[in-house]
């Protein structure tokens, strides 16, 4: 089969693959708008002030749903070749491996504009509610900021390696992807996270009463009843950041390898 790369060929790859999911993806817009106003509506009928909390209410929301929404989707991604049955079919379709592996991929990337509209379009008649009651003069709500201060960053790029870790365990996985992704998602998290990072605090800073920070980024303690926040700065600071940027195209590139294996 040629490999050659032919945009032209990708972009029939997409119209086919739109062709037979599209339903499915407009029922999902469909339950996830509906979500979203289940969350947010109860409070835009009980909200009559203007107050700073409902950003940040808004925001853990975000991350939340999200997460959970794009480990779902991603887990899906790679559904085609889950079995023989299905798996043959699309493998022998007249197209190169990574014009195939795009397509699932672009429909990820895709999915987060989709989101973000999705709740925007919710949070938006969650406001105009919300706005409507507000006395004259006081502030109005506007669309929560996703770059604005109510947002962790680490927040931000949890989000984004939730998808590419949940699309490896797609290819990885033929059956419940999304569970056992999950659970190795978690086991990783917690270990790396929690135990090594609650292990390396210690050993550094002995004697110390540690609070939660951003993991290997910060540390904070109290010492002669002050706080205290240490951070990473340098070149420390600058590993830190290299690996975890490096770590969202390695996982997309694991997936691809994983992929070209499932083919031959």
């Amino acid at each position: 089969m040629n490999q050659t790369f032919s945009i032209n060929r990708l972009g029939l790859l997409l119209k086919l693959h739109l062709h037979e999911h599209l339903k499915s993806y407009l029922l999902g817009m469909g339950v996830l708008f509906g979500v979203w106003l289940l969350m947010l509506l109860p409070s835009a009928t009980k909200v009559d002030i203007f107050h700073e909390s409902i950003y940040r209410n808004h925001a853990m929301l975000f991350g939340f749903i999200f997460g959970g929404a794009g480990a779902w989707f991603a887990s899906e991604s790679f559904r085609m070749v889950s079995t023989p049955v299905r798996g043959i079919p699309f493998l022998t379709l007249p197209a190169s491996q990574l014009e195939k592996f795009l397509v699932a991929f672009l429909m990820l990337l895709v999915f987060i504009p989709v989101f973000m509209g999705v709740f925007y379009t919710a949070e938006g008649i969650c406001f105009s509610i919300i706005n409507a009651r507000l006395p004259q003069g006081s502030p109005r709500y506007e669309l929560l900021n996703l770059l604005g201060p109510h947002i962790d960053p680490s927040m931000r790029y949890l989000t984004l390696i939730t998808l590419a870790f949940f699309l490896v365990g797609s290819i990885y996985f033929p059956k419940l992807p999304f569970v056992k992704t999950g659970v190795i998602a978690f086991t990783l998290f917690f270990l790396v996270t929690i135990v090594l990072n609650e292990f390396l605090l210690r050993h550094l800073l002995p004697g110390h009463e540690m609070y939660s920070g951003t993991p290997f980024r910060d540390a904070r303690f109290i010492q002669n009843r002050r706080f205290y926040r240490l951070e990473l700065e340098g070149n420390p600071d600058l590993i830190i950041k290299t690996i975890l940027m490096l770590a969202i195209p390695a996982l997309l590139y694991i997936a691809y390898i994983r992929f070209k294996e499932k083919e031959l």
